[in-house]
């Protein structure tokens, strides 16, 4: 069983690398010909280019929030990837004006969460938390019942980690607000900045700055995702070595 673990947790890595290298390379050729790619895609940069001058020429900015507004409030329930809001923000408004959107909206969104958590308890991420072989996680989460805050910041910052599952189970810790708040933001900050700086380059998708954009998300992406898998794996074995041990003293009592 102890092979079969690590078997399972060798592929796994053994497939993120491999992803992750191919899409890198890719990008990487794609950033070496990105001079002849600009030429060659030039009618679709074009009119790219055509759609971003008429989005600015727009009189109806306050109409425009309310729409994102409306995806955030959607987003509270649908799984409508935060990165995508982030980057139609970034297309809209200018990077600073968006940016703000976008960290009000979020602390929406992570306050609609919170009281969820708070009214209905801590859904999947606490079910997924009660599983035997992770119970290591758990005690590092809960930390003392009142929640850490170091795996509060981390898990914004790792793209993997489902945003709305942890807001849920941080309520229902009853974890402080203000804390809770500031502190999610500080983590998803980085990966804020990025989407939406995506978002006011991807009129011309094919820019050497939109390109490194995708390149630094595909290789934290992949490196995060490396990361989580090794450090599961080796806790998993450990936990279960302890299962047995425990279980095996637990017999010889039993048969004294």
């Amino acid at each position: 069983m102890k092979k079969n673990k690590r078997h399972q947790t060798n592929l796994i890595s053994l497939i993120i690398i491999v992803v992750t290298v191919i899409l890198l390379v890719f990008l990487s050729v794609c950033l070496y010909k990105q001079p002849s790619l600009e030429v060659r895609f030039n009618v679709i940069i074009n009119w790219l280019s055509k759609l971003e001058h008429a989005i600015a020429g727009l009189d109806s900015h306050i109409e425009i929030v309310i729409c994102i507004f409306a995806l955030y409030i959607a987003k509270c329930q649908l799984p409508i990837p935060m990165g995508a809001l982030c980057v139609i923000s970034g297309m809209v408004f200018p990077l600073p004006y968006a940016i703000i959107i976008n960290i009000v909206f979020i602390a929406f969104f992570y306050t609609v969460k919170y009281i969820e958590g708070l009214w209905i308890g801590g859904g999947w991420a606490m079910m997924i938390l009660n599983i035997r072989q992770i119970r290591f996680i758990k005690q590092w989460v809960m930390f003392k019942g009142s929640g850490n805050p170091y795996i509060l910041v981390v898990s914004r910052l790792v793209p993997s980690i489902p945003l709305g599952m942890v807001s849920k189970l941080y309520g229902s810790m009853h974890y402080d607000f203000v804390y809770y708040i500031c502190l999610s933001i500080i983590g998803f900050a980085p990966r804020l900045y990025i989407y939406t700086r995506i978002g006011s380059v991807l009129y011309n998708p094919f820019s050497r700055e939109f390109i490194v954009l995708i390149m630094i998300i595909v290789a934290f992406t992949g490196i995060s995702c490396l990361v989580f898998n090794i450090f599961y794996g080796r806790k998993s074995r450990q936990m279960t070595q302890t299962l047995l041990i425990y279980s095996q003293k637990q017999k010889y009592k039993i048969v004294l």
